[in-house]
């Protein structure tokens, strides 16, 4: 039986966050290391549960190193990073043969001395592994990929989606891949296409054009049997790093030139809809009183720019502060991260009302601490078995986690940051999210997941944050120029201001 090693070394960094990510933060989140692999990810339609599903269909032995679960915060810092790899190294090298290496990764992960973080990984396996073994990883749809990383890699496969619901179905094409490369099936060769564009993530969202159009493209040209995987890539823009933005793969058959033409094409189709990236936000005082006055619901107001999914703290008050002033009534916030506002809740006990700051804490981008008052409804260990589209079946932890009621909006407080991205995150805390007039969500777009089909209407709200859309607003140092949204060439003006002065 053939012996693939198998890991996970994952993160999206957003470095414009003062939140560096530690190893104890990548603990707290799961990090897991040998045979725990199968014991957590066995039977879950998640990535690691599609190489296990595969490898025992197939007949491949998975040798499993590390593996921890995808967050965002700030720069990893080197201890974290250097462990993780040398792990992961340690478990190639100890291996007494090695024909296979099959990674999940994310692809915009950046730690206090790499930028490229991916690129330098997947070169340290290659040189450890050589040229002939097969290496193999899955990508999130927001890396930044460079050149350096799809060079040291044979295949690399990235969701199709946003929400990310097809995570289990990349899995299982990056596993079979790797079966058909050890069965010398098939001889990959791929090209890299990166058009000077950062779009934001509210307009990455592949069922909405114009992302919608660029994906059947790519599923499109997937049609052709010469050609083994597309991979269309809008990127992370909260990463300051020169690879920051869109990225084309196209993994061909043993033919560079097929792969080259395939991602050129994708890459200007996408250029010639760069206008319709620009994102379209709602100001937060219009997007309150237009839930508030809305007939039925519920109506979903998206805290994008304090998304934790992207870096950003969740424990924005910017929102919470409008919906008081109006006095919103049938209201959830989900979540708002607070461990010192958990802990004075769970003193005050479940049936008492508590007065104390909640939120702001972490920096003053995503608005002040906002004193409230309140009675506790419910205090929990914040653990929920998920249920939706989304890592279906893992246990997600919020840490301890607390429902406060303040005269009608519910928060529910919590010691971890995670986006909801499961309807179990409200329910297993008692709260019914299809009865509530107005929810608020710290996300961007994953929520659309699981809130779409329950919503009368869903805001994207313009609130205060490091994961916003005003892109131009960033202090960039190091992401390439020009570059869209950010630069007003890249726009079209100055050759509309150019066309209008000819004439």
């Amino acid at each position: 039986m053939k012996k693939v090693i198998t890991g996970c070394i994952a993160h999206e960094t957003n470095t414009f966050s003062n939140i560096l990510s530690d190893l104890k933060k990548f603990r707290e989140m799961g990090l897991y290391e040998g045979d725990e692999f199968f014991k957590v990810f066995s039977g879950t339609r998640t990535i690691g549960g599609a190489f296990i599903e595969v490898s025992r269909e197939k007949r491949f032995e998975l040798v499993p190193t590390i593996w921890n679960n995808a967050f965002a915060w700030g720069v990893v810092t080197n201890d974290a990073f250097d462990y993780m790899l040398a792990k992961l190294l340690e478990g190639i090298e100890s291996a007494d043969r090695v024909e296979g290496v099959l990674l999940q990764l994310h692809g915009a992960m950046v730690s206090e001395k790499h930028d490229g973080v991916e690129g330098y990984m997947l070169e340290k396996v290659r040189r450890s592994v050589g040229k002939e073994v097969p290496v193999i990883a899955t990508l999130d749809l927001h890396a930044n990929i460079s050149k350096h990383a799809v060079e040291e890699a044979d295949i690399l496969v990235g969701y199709d989606t946003y929400p990310h619901v097809d995570t289990y179905e990349r899995g299982l094409e990056a596993a079979n891949f790797m079966f058909r490369m050890l069965n010398d099936e098939i001889r990959p060769t791929a090209a890299l296409e990166k058009p000077p564009m950062m779009p934001s993530p509210q307009k990455q969202k592949t069922n909405y054009f114009p992302m919608k159009a660029v994906m059947e493209l790519a599923h499109k040209i997937e049609e052709d049997k010469r050609v083994l995987n597309v991979s269309v890539l809008p990127g992370f823009p909260f990463a300051d790093i020169l690879d920051a933005g869109m990225g084309i793969i196209v993994t061909a058959q043993n033919d560079k030139a097929l792969a080259e033409e395939k991602a050129k094409q994708i890459s200007d189709y996408v250029w010639s809809l760069r206008r319709h990236f620009l994102a379209d936000v709602v100001p937060v005082e219009e997007a309150v009183k237009r839930a508030v006055e809305a007939e039925g619901g519920p109506v979903v107001l998206a805290d994008q720019a304090d998304n934790p999914g992207g870096g950003a703290p969740c424990d924005g008050t910017a929102i919470l502060r409008e919906l008081i002033k109006r006095k919103a009534k049938n209201a959830v916030i989900c979540v708002l991260r607070d461990p010192e506002a958990v802990a004075r809740a769970i003193d005050a006990g479940v049936g008492n009302r508590v007065t104390m700051k909640v939120g702001g804490k972490t920096d003053r981008l995503h608005g002040d601490p906002l004193e409230v008052t309140g009675y506790v409804k419910l205090i929990s260990d914040g653990k929920f078995l998920r249920k939706g589209p989304m890592e279906t079946g893992t246990v997600t932890n919020l840490g301890r986690t607390v429902v406060l009621d303040v005269d009608g909006i519910e928060i529910i407080l919590t010691e971890i940051r995670v986006q909801p991205t499961d309807l179990q995150q409200y329910r297993a805390f008692g709260v019914e999210p299809t009865e509530k007039k107005i929810i608020v969500v710290k996300s961007a777009v994953h929520f659309r997941a699981v809130h779409e089909p329950i919503a009368k209407e869903i805001i994207e709200v313009d609130a205060p944050g490091i994961h916003g859309t005003r892109l131009a607003a960033f202090a960039y140092k190091k992401i390439r120029r020009p570059i869209f949204p950010v630069d007003p060439e890249t726009l079209g003006i100055s050759e509309l201001r150019k066309n209008l002065t000819e004439t």
